[in-house]
This record gives structure tokens, sequence and C-alpha cells, in this order.
């Protein structure tokens, strides 16, 4: 899936419709958290059970969904309007941290992030006083 400078930004609407078409298996995890919440609107009641996913796809070690994923949210990073990027950013990559404390560290992943995704983390992980392994160039690629 290619995005060029002159296509309209994903919105958050487009965001979940693609979602859903892009990794079937994931709908399930949307169908379980509309239960837990008012609205369905906004990011951050997308990325949840998309998170959700990602870890369990992770924790598979699913290399071929792992890349879709990754792909996926460079994607949305470069493509998504403000919104949506940053739902992907504050939302999914910020989440990647907590599963890194959980077990599955971002050298099992680092390799799959897209440069701004990468960007993005090593920002976060300076901002928060972290080194955290796996997310720096002696242990993932630059």
């Amino acid at each position: 899936m290619l995005w060029n400078k002159k296509m309209k930004k994903i919105t958050e609407e487009q965001c979940l419709n693609l979602l859903k078409e892009r990794f079937p298996n994931f709908i399930p995890y949307w169908d379980s958290s509309v239960s837990c919440w008012e609205t369905t609107e906004g990011m951050l009641a997308q990325m949840i059970p998309f998170s959700q996913y990602a870890e369990d796809v992770l924790k598979n070690n699913n290399i071929v969904e792992i890349k879709n994923i990754f792909d996926f949210v460079e994607f949305l990073l470069c493509g998504g309007n403000e919104s949506v990027r940053n739902g992907i950013a504050t939302c999914f990559l910020e989440y990647l941290f907590n599963i890194d404390a959980a077990g599955i560290k971002f050298t099992s992943f680092c390799q799959y992030l897209g440069k701004k995704s990468l960007d993005y983390c090593r920002v976060w992980d300076k901002l928060c006083g972290n080194r955290t392994e796996g997310l720096w160039p002696t242990s993932c690629k630059d």
C-alpha cells in the first residue's frame, strides 16, 4: 500500500475501515472492545484493540503479520491526518513500551519499524529518560 503526498490524508473513519480490511483477524479484537466503550469514535478506541491484536501477533511470532502491521503503521504515520498520526504515535507506538516491560522486547521486532516509527520511539524513549534495548543503533537498524 503506497501513499503519496498528493493523496488526501487518511481520516479516523477510513483508518478503522482500513484496519478491518487489511487485518481480518483484528475484527474480533475490535468487536470485543466495542462493548467496553460508550463510543467507538476516536483513535484511542481504535488503537487499543489494534495494539492488543499486535501484541498477540508478536507473542505468536507471526513474522509475515508483524511486518504487515508495522508497514501499515508507517503508512498511517506518513498518510494519516493529524488525528490518525497522533493516535498511531501516542496510542500504538507508546503501547510498545508497555509490552517491552512485560517481556516482548524491542529487539524482537525493531527491524520491522519504519523510519518514522523508529524516530518517534527514540524521541519518546529519550523524553522518558530511557534507553530501551533494541531501540538504538547498536541493536536495531538505523
